[in-house]
This record gives C-alpha cells, structure tokens and sequence, in this order.
C-alpha cells in the first residue's frame, strides 16, 4: 500500500509499504478521508520536530475491512486519542493528560496511508447516511466540543472567538444553539464569509478598533481562543474578557504567552485551557462530536474547501498553510 511519512522537515516522502495485519482488538480500515491539522502544519513548518519515517494524520474516516464487531463496509471515523483509561486522570475525563497517552498520527503511524490498523474502542460508526468524508471532521469537531464543555458556559452567555480557522470556526457554529451572542475575528474574506453563514453575530478583523468598541461596549463572558502559534492572542484576551469572566485557551502556543496577571486575580478572572479531546467511562467528546455531524451536516460541508490524492500531499500541505487560497479544511483521499 501506499503512505506518506516524514522524511524530513517540512518534507513528506510517498513510501510502498505492508498494509497492517488484523489483530485482537484491533480493527482495519481502508482510509478515504484524512484531514491536515495544524499540528500537522506546526510540524511541516519545523516548529515541532516530527518523528522521522512516521506517518501524519489524526483526522481519519474511512470503511472497515475487518476486526471488531463491525461488519466490513462499514464508514467509521477514528478517535486517535490513545489513553490508558485506568489511570486517576483517565478515570476523571481528562485523558489528554494521561501519562500513558499517544495520539495516531503523530505518536504512531496515522491516516495518510491506505489501510490503517486502529483499537475497537477508537472506532465509531458513522451517522447512516452521511457522505463518509464528512467523517474527517468528526475530530476538530470533537476538540470543539470538549472546550465548550470545560467552559462552562451559562444559557445566554455573551462569546467572542479569537481566530477563525477550523476550530474557531466550529466552535462558533456549535456555541449557537445556547449562546446569546457570537463574535469572531478574522483575518480573511473566505473565514468572514463562513463566519456569518455559521450565525456569527459580528465578524471583526483582529485587533480592530470595531472589535475594541464591541467589546468595551458587550464586554463578552467568554473568550476562546484558538489561534496559538506565536500570535499575542491569549494577552489579548485579557483586553475584551468581563471582570469575572472566563477565558479558554484552545489553540496550540509554540512558545510562552503573556497573559495579564493583575485581571487574573484582582478581577477574578478565570483562565482555562483545553486540549484534545476524552472519555470518562462510555461517554467520550469524540462520541458526541460523531453523532452531531449529521445535525451539522449542511454547515460542516462548506468547511471542506480542498480534496488531494495521496500522491499530491505535499501540495495539499502547501495549500493548507497558504490562507489566501481561500482554504479552510484541506482533505486527503489515500485511496481517491
């Protein structure tokens, strides 16, 4: 079979290699969908190293060949999220802080190759009738939902969304069902677009004097953050959030972020952060997440703005990370 693993930074390599074996517990699948993240792109970027010879992609649908209790032909979407389950932190929900935890795709071979090997319990079926590549997403989706639940939000709270790349933008389409209010910052005119269409009360361009003003004059109860990298974002935070309210850090920093001390105490203001996704006992985000994308259907499509075969994923990659392209969630198809 064919995969595409790291030869080097910022360089993916298209490799011939031994499709996996079946084993206890264990369930095959051939992979039709496999979004880029950007941790991927942290790593095609060489802001964090990536293990040599691996193969990337934690965003994987695709249909059972064999294993588990399901029947072949099945489309599935897999929660790479591999925790021990049994440990303190595990057994309080919190597995993405588990000691014992890897992630598919980044600590263990991942979706961008053709068949992949993933445990049972890792495997969801798909809603019936949703188009298997829509799948993909049930993963951002699922980072989307464990954040809004740490937060803690009230019916009726009042949020503004730093960022409008996938997760800022899921985040916002999912916060409309119980917020009073969404706000969002983007940065280009297909983020802005999509905003709106996902009922995004206001849209603003960051550091804006509009935002400025619409936060003075709303001051949110919330603020998600969902930028990361290097950008000032989670400082920025502190400028719009309300005296008591919550700020959520969401996005993957790749070094030290400032944050304003003086609120964060004197205002009591509450600083969260959230990574990933988990599971206490049955109930797990990446569940939830897999039986809202049939609810989210029309919406999570637009999200979807470029396919790639296997054999041009470094093209994909160049796509994803080049906004002006209009990009928003770029999708390979190992076996298209």
């Amino acid at each position: 079979m064919k995969a595409a693993a790291w030869s080097e930074t910022h360089v993916l390599a298209l490799e011939d290699r031994t499709e996996p074996s079946p084993a206890d517990g264990t369930v095959l699948i051939r992979v039709d969908s496999c979004g880029i993240c950007g941790t991927d792109l942290h790593l095609y970027r060489g802001e964090f190293k990536p293990t040599m010879g691996l193969v990337p992609g934690h965003e994987i649908a695709g249909t059972v060949v064999e294993g588990g209790e399901f029947a072949p032909g099945t489309a599935v979407a897999v929660d790479p999220m591999l925790s021990c389950l049994e440990c303190a932190d595990c057994r309080r929900g919190q597995s993405p802080v588990c000691q014992q935890a890897k992630l598919i795709g980044i600590s263990s071979d991942g979706g961008l190759q053709q068949v992949i090997g993933a445990p049972a319990r890792n495997v969801y079926a798909l809603p019936t009738g949703l188009d298997p590549e829509l799948g993909s997403l049930a993963e951002p989706l699922a980072v989307c939902v464990r954040a809004i639940h740490r937060a803690e939000l009230p019916l009726g709270a009042r949020v503004l969304v730093l960022g409008a790349g996938t997760i800022g933008l899921m985040t916002a389409m999912l916060l409309r069902e119980t917020a009073a209010e969404v706000a969002i910052t983007a940065r280009y005119p297909h983020q802005r677009e999509l905003g709106l269409q996902l009922g995004a009360s206001a849209v603003f361009e960051p550091g804006s004097s509009d935002l400025k003003a619409w936060s003075r004059a709303r001051r949110p109860d919330c603020v998600i953050e969902t930028v990361g990298g290097s950008a000032d974002t989670l400082s920025e935070a502190f400028k719009f959030v309300r005296q008591g309210g919550t700020i959520l850090a969401l996005g993957v920093f790749t070094g030290m972020a400032q944050i304003n001390g003086f609120r964060l105490v004197n205002e009591e203001v509450r600083l969260i952060g959230s990574v990933m996704y988990g599971r206490a006992g049955s109930n797990s985000d990446f569940g939830v997440a897999v039986a809202a994308l049939s609810r989210y259907r029309a919406d999570l499509r637009r999200f979807q703005t470029h396919t790639f075969a296997l054999g041009d994923v470094s093209a994909a990659f160049d796509t994803a990370m080049d906004k002006t392209s209009g990009a928003l969630k770029v999708t390979v198809r190992p076996n298209g």
